[in-house]
């Protein structure tokens, strides 16, 4: 017996009819709506930084340039060499080899001091997984991003690098910005 629709059937309607209003405004309105934005922006004044002079703000969260860090009062170095950050790094751009500290020759407070550390940064990501990974708060990020460079040699940081005080050319944001 053949399958007949009878009375039980309801016919779903999947579109609209073609035509009519509603078509047209499919067809063009949407099209008028973006257009709406573009002329509305077109009165607004452009933000306009002259670069080299005036530098871009950044927001306070932003992570820019690695750097290592020392303690305050015994200038020894916060980094342990336990290589937490090595491991948490997506990108594989740090490099930790370790060292034994010894009582003449003390490096970090722990027992062992990172005898290199080095980061590529033509291979980070700037993820922040390596401040998050360190548990003595060795290794932050800060605002600074200008570090491109002609040759990618250099930009593999060394820990002297890293150690030493950047340049701080980079503002924060405001809140009202």
């Amino acid at each position: 017996m053949a399958w007949n629709p009878g009375d039980d059937v309801i016919a779903v309607q999947r579109a609209p009819e073609p035509g009519g209003a509603g078509g047209a405004y499919r067809a063009f309105g949407e099209t008028l709506r973006g257009l709406k934005t573009t002329f509305a922006r077109m009165l607004e004044r452009p933000v306009v930084y002259q670069y080299p002079e005036e530098k871009v703000p950044v927001y306070p969260r932003f992570r820019g340039r690695h750097k290592l860090h020392r303690f305050e009062d015994s200038k020894l170095e916060k980094c342990v060499g336990c290589s937490l950050c090595a491991a948490a790094c997506p990108a594989d751009c740090i490099r930790v080899v370790a060292a034994e500290n010894t009582p003449d020759h003390r490096v970090s407070a722990g027992e062992r001091y990172a005898a290199v550390y080095e980061i590529n940064l033509s291979r980070c990501i700037f993820c922040g997984y390596c401040e998050v990974a360190c548990p003595f708060d060795a290794i932050t990020m800060g605002h600074d991003y200008e570090m491109s460079d002609y040759n990618r040699q250099d930009l593999i940081f060394t820990k002297e690098m890293l150690l030493a005080e950047p340049l701080e050319r980079t503002p924060l944001r405001t809140e009202d910005e």
